[in-house]
C-alpha cells in the first residue's frame, strides 16, 4: 500500500464527510449510497457487536435503531489514505469524536443527557465505476463518557 495521491485522497475525504454527516442528519438513504452492497464491520472494541459481514442496508438499519433519537455530531481528523498498486482498493484511517445529546425527551433528575466517544476508524474502500464506496468499517474505541444508556448500540444501552 502506498500513500494516495490527491486525486484519490480528496474523493475519499468527501465520501467520509458525507458518511458522517448522514448520521448527524439522519439521512439513512444517503448513508446507504456511501456503502458497498456488502460491508464488513468490526465494533468489538466498544463492546457492541462482533465482527461480521452484512448488507449495507442492514448496517444502516442497525445504526438508525441504535441512535436515531439522539442529536449527534461526528467529527474526524488525522485522515491518512493508502491504496493498493492497482488503485481500486484503499484504506482510510482517522481519529473520531462523536458527541451525542438526548434532547427529545425529559430525563430523570440527575441523569446525564450526553454520551460521547472517541477513538479511531479504519475504512476499507473500493472503487466501483469511478466512485469510492465503503466496504469495511473497523472501530477502535479509546474512551466513552456520559450516560451510555442513551445509546442503544452501547453495551449498557442494550440492557
Amino acid at each position: 500500500m502506498q500513500t494516495a495521491d490527491p486525486d484519490v485522497f480528496v474523493p475519499i475525504n468527501d465520501l467520509l464527510c458525507r458518511f458522517f454527516h448522514c448520521f448527524d442528519r439522519r439521512d439513512w438513504p444517503a448513508m446507504t449510497e456511501c456503502l458497498m452492497p456488502e460491508v464488513s464491520i468490526d465494533y468489538a472494541s466498544s463492546g457492541r457487536e462482533p465482527p461480521s459481514t452484512m448488507p449495507g442496508e442492514a448496517f444502516v438499519r442497525r445504526r438508525q435503531a441504535a441512535a436515531d433519537t439522539l442529536t449527534k455530531q461526528h467529527s474526524f481528523s488525522n485522515l491518512r489514505v493508502t491504496q493498493d498498486s492497482d488503485g481500486h482498493v484503499a484504506i482510510a484511517s482517522c481519529h473520531y469524536l462523536i458527541l451525542r445529546f438526548e434532547l427529545s425527551r425529559e430525563l430523570a433528575a440527575g441523569e446525564e443527557n450526553v454520551f460521547h466517544s472517541c477513538g479511531s476508524y479504519e475504512f476499507q474502500l473500493c472503487q466501483v465505476r469511478g466512485e469510492w464506496k465503503i466496504a469495511g468499517i473497523k472501530q477502535q474505541a479509546l474512551q466513552s463518557w456520559g450516560n451510555a444508556s442513551l445509546h442503544a448500540g452501547s453495551a449498557q444501552g442494550k440492557a
